[in-house]
C-alpha cells in the first residue's frame, strides 16, 4: 500500500510494532534521514536490532534475504535498512514475497526499509518498486510544494515544542522559499534559544521573535527600517536598508517587512481595524498618517515593485533587488526617485 510520509511520522511518534517490507524513496535526503530517526524508538522498544546494507551490485540482495532469514523467532528481530538502486533480480524478488507472507502469518517480525532516490512513474511500475507496494508499504517522502513544507515542518515544530502563530509561519516560508534543512535548522535555532527540556506547552512564537532571531547581530534591523518608513523618513530609511545589505540581511527578510507595512496601509485604505493588520496601537498614528499621504495608485504601485522584488530574489528576473529596495523605500517615503 501507498502512505503519505507525514502520516507515517505520525504514527510512528506513537511507537508501534513495525515489521515487513518498507520503501521509501525522495530526492530530499532530510526526509528520509527523518524517517529513520522515527523508527529507531519503534525498533528499540521491540528488541529489533538495526543493520545496514549498502547495495553495491544486485547480488548483494542476496546478503539481504540471508539476514531476513537468520533469526527465528526466539531471538531478537532485525531492522535492516537497505540504500542503493541496485534492483533485487527475480529469485530475489520470491524470496522476499515469501518474507512478506512470513511477516503475514506471523512467522517474522523483521523489517526491512529500503531508501531510494525519488522514483517516477515508470520507475514505480517496476517490479520490485510494485512488490514493494502490494506486500509492503512504500513512501512518497518528496516535499512538491509550500504547503506540504509547511505541514512537516509544523510536525517537526511541535516535536521541538514550539508552536508559531500566522506572522511567523509567513516569515519562516519566505525566508526559507523550498528549502527545508534551512526551515528547521531556523526551528531548532528557536527551540534552543525559548524551550527547555521536557517543557509539558509549547512556546508561542510570533513573526517578531522569529525577525529577531533571523536579522541578530547587527546594529540595525528589519524593525527599524520599518519605524523610518512608516515615519517616511527617507534619510534614515536608506542609511538603514544599506547596513542591512552590508551586513548580509536575507533580501527576503526585508522584503518581507516592507511587504507587511504597505499592506498594513493597504488595509487602513479599506476600512480595516488596525489590530486586524497587527498594527501596535504606539504605532497606528504613524500608520494611519502613512495611508493618508499614500493615494491608492501608489500602493499599487508599490505592490508592483513587491512582486517585482520577489521575482529578482527567486532569480526569475535580472533586476538589481538592492537598487529596487532603494526605489520603493523612496517611493514610499514621498522622495522623488534617484536617477
Amino acid at each position: 500500500m501507498q502512505q503519505r510520509f507525514l502520516a507515517i511520522l505520525q504514527s510512528l511518534a506513537k511507537t508501534p510494532a513495525v515489521s515487513g517490507l518498507w520503501l521509501a524513496h525522495s530526492d530530499e535526503p532530510l526526509t528520509l534521514q527523518w524517517l529513520i530517526d522515527a523508527c529507531r524508538p519503534s525498533w528499540r522498544a521491540h528488541h529489533q536490532v538495526i543493520k545496514r546494507i549498502e547495495l553495491g551490485s544486485p547480488k548483494q540482495w542476496q546478503e539481504v534475504i540471508n539476514e531476513l532469514g537468520s533469526l527465528s523467532l526466539f531471538d531478537d528481530a532485525s531492522a535492516i535498512i537497505v540504500t542503493g538502486k541496485h534492483k533485487p533480480d527475480a529469485a530475489a524478488l520470491a524470496e522476499l514475497e515469501q518474507f512478506a507472507q512470513d511477516i503475514k502469518d506471523g512467522q517474522s517480525r523483521n523489517h526491512l526499509i529500503w531508501l531510494l532516490p525519488k522514483q517516477d512513474k515508470k520507475a514505480q511500475a517496476t517490479k520490485a518498486v510494485k512488490l514493494f507496494e502490494t506486500h509492503g508499504t512504500l513512501i512518497d517522502a518528496n516535499v512538491y510544494n509550500e504547503n506540504q513544507r509547511q505541514e512537516i515542518l509544523a510536525f517537526k515544530a511541535q516535536e521541538l515544542s514550539l508552536s508559531l502563530d500566522r506572522g511567523a509561519w509567513q516569515v519562516l516560508m519566505s525566508h526559507t522559499e523550498h528549502d527545508l534543512l534551512n526551515a528547521y535548522q531556523t526551528l531548532w535555532r528557536l527551540s534552543f534559544n525559548h524551550t527547555t527540556p521536557n517543557q509539558s506547552t509549547p512556546t508561542a512564537i510570533d513573526a517578531d521573535t522569529l525577525m529577531t532571531l533571523l536579522t541578530d547581530g547587527g546594529s540595525f534591523s528589519v524593525f527599524d527600517l520599518s519605524d523610518a518608513l512608516i515615519q517616511q523618513n527617507a534619510t534614515q530609511s536608506l542609511k538603514i536598508l544599506h547596513h542591512l545589505k552590508q551586513t548580509d540581511t536575507a533580501p527576503s527578510i526585508i522584503l518581507w517587512a516592507i511587504n507587511k507595512d504597505v499592506q498594513a496601509v493597504a488595509g487602513l485604505q479599506a476600512g480595516k481595524n488596525p489590530q486586524s493588520l497587527g498594527i501596535w496601537r504606539n504605532k497606528e498614528h504613524s500608520y494611519h498618517t502613512l495611508s493618508h499621504h499614500l493615494s491608492p495608485m501608489m500602493i499599487n504601485q508599490l505592490l508592483s515593485e513587491i512582486y517585482a522584488i520577489d521575482k529578482s530574489i527567486k532569480g526569475l528576473s535580472d533586476d538589481n533587488t538592492w537598487r529596487q529596495f532603494e526605489r520603493v523605500v523612496m517611493m514610499i517615503c514621498g522622495v522623488g526617485l534617484l536617477g
